[in-house]
């Protein structure tokens, strides 16, 4: 009696491997699928982290804007020269921008360029420090090493009253330890205030930070669409009225608009009028009619994403596309785009 032999034919094999290759083919595709929307989801998660670390210090410059900015007696007469802020209206301007800028001082795809002016926009340690300066010479100290002054902080002194906040000390500004001068004559007139401003001698009695979206200083990471770039904040240095190198603030940003909530008619109770130009106010209007500040700030989100398209060709940066731009996005369709909104109330303009 023949006993059979056991095993596999051929033909099994055959379908025991294509099996085997379906599963392997479908697993190597979910795995790759997997690490690929993993990589962008990270990537998104880095730009949200990015952007609410980068704005939370655009926001508070923006919140301190006219910030130790005296009002009167005010002998300098510009801070960089280079128009058009080589010029002030009946003082320094606490706040001016380019709108759309198509010569001179450009930014990528024509976006803004906002100027701030306060004491605290400064990088020395001096920056944003203040205190009060009464008859005597007596100054206030708030027991903290980050918050009071050392002898050799460059500051200058204002003399704040009902209408004006006029300048005590010279411009160049003088060492902390020598603000005894410049005290109040006595008890019952206003309270001098001690602004830092920063650790040199001072070219004009504040700081300036500008804020724009650079392509040719930066590197721009690869993985950033074409013609985007890198918004960051540039300083002014009083030693010799350059720009400080920049400081990035977010990558992949491809639109800057600035728009000014003002009150024109001095009534509280009426509507703000909305303008993303306010190049020709006076230093006195803009104190007296800026009540809002907003800033809309297109970037990329992630990386490229070829499973992705975006839901429309045209992306409006701003309220409105009257007030704003409409930025055209159809050659980045495998991009994700968001618009980062910053809203400010200046709290340093009122008279």
């Amino acid at each position: 009696m023949k006993r059979r032999n056991s095993g596999f034919s051929i033909l099994e094999l055959i379908i025991a491997l294509a099996i085997v290759m379906l599963v392997l083919a479908a697993a190597t595709t979910f795995f790759i699928s997997t690490v690929r929307q993993y990589k962008i989801q990270t990537k998104i998660v880095e730009t949200n982290i990015e952007g609410v670390l980068g704005l939370e210090l655009f926001r508070q410059d923006l919140e301190s804007l006219g910030f130790g900015v005296p009002w009167d007696n005010v002998t300098v007469t510009q801070d960089k020269s280079a128009a058009p802020f080589n010029t002030f209206s009946g003082g320094p301007m606490a706040v001016v921008s380019l709108n759309n800028p198509t010569s001179g001082t450009v930014t990528v795809n024509k976006s803004d360029y906002l100027v701030i002016r306060s004491t605290r926009v400064g990088m020395g340690s001096a920056a944003g420090k203040w205190t009060t300066l009464q008859a005597g010479g007596n100054t206030r100290s708030w027991g903290s090493t980050e918050e009071d002054f050392v002898g050799t902080d460059r500051v200058i002194v204002l003399s704040p009253t009902l209408n004006h906040q006029a300048l005590v000390t010279p411009g160049t500004g003088i060492h902390f330890s020598d603000v005894a001068s410049y005290a109040p004559a006595d008890n019952l007139t206003v309270t001098n205030i001690v602004y830092g401003v920063d650790s040199t001698n001072l070219s004009f009695p504040w700081n300036r930070a500008d804020y724009y979206i650079d392509n040719t200083l930066l590197t721009v990471p690869q993985r950033c669409a074409p013609n985007t770039g890198v918004l960051v904040k540039r300083v002014v240095r009083h030693a010799t009225l350059d720009l400080m190198p920049p400081l990035p603030l977010l990558d992949c940003a491809a639109d800057m608009e600035v728009i000014y909530g003002l009150d024109t008619d001095a009534n509280p109770s009426t509507a703000l009028v909305w303008s993303d130009d306010i190049s020709g106010f006076t230093a006195d209007a803009i104190r007296t009619q800026l009540k809002e500040v907003r800033v809309y700030i297109l970037v990329q989100e992630g990386q490229r994403d070829d499973s992705y398209r975006t839901p429309s060709d045209n992306i409006t940066v701003g309220p409105s596309v009257s007030l704003g731009s409409n930025f055209d996005v159809s050659g980045y369709t495998n991009y994700r785009w968001k618009v980062y909104t910053i809203v400010v109330k200046p709290r340093n303009l009122g008279n």
